[in-house]
C-alpha cells in the first residue's frame, strides 16, 4: 500500500492488487471494496477488472481487492487470464503493484514473479528466519527468476541502525544484522 501511495504521489498511475486469493487483506486496504468481486472473479471472467477496480483516496492510485475465496486460487492463475489482465492494466497505469501470499507458502507469489518486471522480497527485522533467504535464494534458482531485490523493513530506530555514516564504521555492526535477520 505504501509504496503505490508514494508511486502515485510522484505523479504516476498506480493500481494495486491484492493477489492474496486464500487470505486477503481487507481491513488494510482502502474502505468501500465490494468483496464479492476482484481478482477472483476477473480471472474467472465474471467481472472484467474495471469492473472491480476502486479508486483510493490518493489521486492516481487504485485498487483491484482479491475477491472472494477460490477453490483453487493456483490454478486460476495458470489459466492465461492473469497475464492478459497485467498486459491490459499496463496500458492504463505507469505501475501494476501486485501484493502476493508469502511466496514459499504457496505457488500463487512464484507465479505472479515469474510475470513482473521487478519482484521486491520483504523481509521483516526480528522476525524473518535464515531460512526464509535460502528459499528465496533457491525459488529464484529453481525459477529462473531475474530483476528480484530485497528490502529489510521493521528495522529497530535507534543510534546503532539509524543516521548517516557507513555501517563498516561502527563496531559489531556486522553481528547486529546478522542478529536482526536471525542468522546463525
Amino acid at each position: 500500500m505504501n509504496l503505490g501511495g508514494v508511486l502515485a504521489m510522484s505523479r504516476k498511475k498506480v493500481v494495486l492488487i491484492d493477489l492474496d486469493m486464500r487470505k486477503p487483506k481487507n481491513e488494510k486496504y482502502p474502505a468501500g471494496n465490494d468483496l464479492s468481486k476482484g481478482m477472483s472473479t476477473i480471472l474467472i471472467k465474471k467481472n472484467t477488472w474495471t469492473e472491480c477496480v476502486t479508486k483510493t483516496s490518493l489521486e492516481n492510485f487504485d485498487f483491484i481487492p482479491s475477491g472472494p475465496h477460490p477453490p483453487n486460487p493456483s490454478e486460476l492463475l495458470l489459466n492465461g487470464e492473469f497475464t492478459d489482465v497485467i498486459e491490459e492494466l499496463k496500458k492504463v497505469y505507469d505501475f501494476v503493484v501486485i501484493d502476493t501470499p508469502p511466496v514459499g507458502l504457496v505457488t500463487d507469489g512464484i507465479m505472479a514473479m515469474k510475470r513482473s518486471d521487478l519482484s521486491i522480497y520483504v523481509f521483516r527485522a526480528n522476525y524473518s528466519k535464515r531460512a526464509f533467504m535460502d528459499n528465496l535464494h533457491r525459488v529464484i534458482t529453481i525459477n529462473k527468476l531475474v530483476h528480484v531485490s530485497t528490502v529489510l523493513n521493521a528495522l529497530p530506530v535507534n543510534d546503532h541502525y539509524y543516521g548517516y555514516g557507513y555501517y563498516e564504521d561502527r563496531t559489531g555492526t556486522k553481528q547486529n544484522w546478522k542478529n536482526l535477520l536471525r542468522i546463525r
